[in-house]
């Protein structure tokens, strides 16, 4: 029989913790920067203690390092998975320039500076170079492209390169000028098509409806 006395909270899994201690931390670095958000300040919003929040990560820095860690992970997934999503070449290419220039913001540069300023170079290094980049998505991307006639014959690795080099351009231009002008992704995805891409890229028909770019 129950003794009717209350139940003790469950406290949450060690995972669920470092999880939310790696949401508030980064809600906290992007807001201030690095330099100006203390670990102490971050054990308060949580609600745990200095150490508690030690038990997790054994110090600023390496926190720090693990909320850019998973920010380029999650920067990088979303281009691959926007290459791989099976759609013409055209949609493709403006939806990765899109969220590109969407993800590239004040906050997303402030964060990288601060690694720059504030990490050791090794940390750094190991940050921006272990998690899988686009390249190979886009290479495939545009391998698929020359098999469905979309896109001209040709060596897609230097495409794959320039492609890379105009939407991070544009990404960069919007964070410096904050407002984007209307129709840039477009405008970048056509100068890119009229260099590679058939008549059938550049029109942006779409088999599956029989519908034209532009068209009403």
């Amino acid at each position: 029989m129950s003794s009717g006395a209350p139940h003790a909270p469950v406290p949450p899994a060690r995972g669920e913790t470092r999880e939310r201690i790696l949401e508030v931390a980064a809600e906290r670095f992007a807001a201030r920067g690095y330099a100006d958000v203390s670990m102490q300040e971050i054990a308060d919003a949580m609600g745990i203690t200095k150490a508690a929040l030690y038990y997790h990560f054994r110090s600023k820095e390496e926190l720090f390092a693990e909320v850019v860690r998973r920010a380029i992970n999650d920067f990088w997934a979303g281009i691959i998975a926007i290459a791989e999503s099976g759609q013409p070449l055209r949609a493709t290419l403006e939806a990765i320039a899109r969220f590109v220039r969407e993800s590239v913001t004040t906050v997303s540069m402030s964060l990288l500076e601060d690694v720059h300023r504030h990490l050791p170079p090794e940390v750094e290094q190991e940050i921006f170079t272990e998690h899988p980049t686009p390249e190979a998505a886009l290479d495939g991307l545009f391998r698929r492209a020359i098999a469905a006639g979309e896109m001209r014959p040709m060596d897609v690795e230097p495409v794959t390169a320039m492609f890379v080099g105009m939407v991070m351009g544009l990404g960069q231009r919007g964070h410096i000028r904050r407002q984007p002008k209307p129709g840039e992704d477009e405008l970048l995805v056509d100068v890119l098509l009229r260099g590679i891409g058939t008549e059938r890229a550049l029109s942006g028909s779409d088999e599956e409806d029989g519908t034209v770019r532009g068209a009403q």
